[in-house]
């Protein structure tokens, strides 16, 4: 980061008026590098998170992968708000599991507080004849298809995780001057 230096004569008031913009200027400064940090870690979280999907082996259809993206949020004192966003409508299913088999393998993260996922639940699940767990539904070639449900492959949870040990590299790139 490059060194800001205020010098400032305080007997002076056109001294002190000029170290008060500089303190200004400054703070537009870190608040504009803020801003830059965060969407460059969203734009790398999008990468990261399509390598995910595919390392996973998510990739059923090109919707997932095509869906992720970052996303501005808004702005915070100091900075900005990005999000990288998968908004797939089978998304979260990738990513928590569906299933007597996403029970088997379940999400490996934390959920929120208030926040749950339940395994093999709703209306819609069937036992057939030989035991198993599962439910019906139809492909888009209109054959139908009994799946007992699919492992969590947590994409995302592995795309903050790995965004996290970047976050202290990524801050030196973008605050050196």
């Amino acid at each position: 980061m490059a060194k800001h230096k205020i010098v400032v004569n305080v007997f002076s008031q056109k001294s002190i008026e000029g170290a008060i913009k500089g303190l200004q200027r400054y703070q537009d400064y870190l608040t504009y590098k803020c801003q830059l940090l965060a969407e460059k870690l969203a734009e790398r979280g999008v990468e990261i998170a399509r390598v995910q999907v595919a390392e996973l082996d998510a990739i059923f259809t090109t919707e997932l992968l095509s869906s992720i993206h970052s996303e501005y949020k808004g702005s915070v004192k100091g900075g900005g708000v990005w999000a990288v966003v998968a908004d797939s409508s089978h998304a979260v299913f990738v990513e928590f599991g569906t299933g007597v088999i996403g029970k088997a393998q379940p999400y490996k993260g934390t959920l929120p507080e208030g926040v749950t996922w339940e395994y093999a639940s709703g209306k819609t699940i069937r036992q057939l004849a030989d035991g198993r767990y599962g439910w019906f539904y139809k492909g888009k070639d209109g054959n139908w298809y009994f799946t007992e449900g699919m492992p969590s492959r947590p994409f995302m949870y592995n795309t903050a995780n790995e965004l996290r040990s970047i976050i202290v590299s990524t801050a030196k790139e973008v605050f050196k001057d």
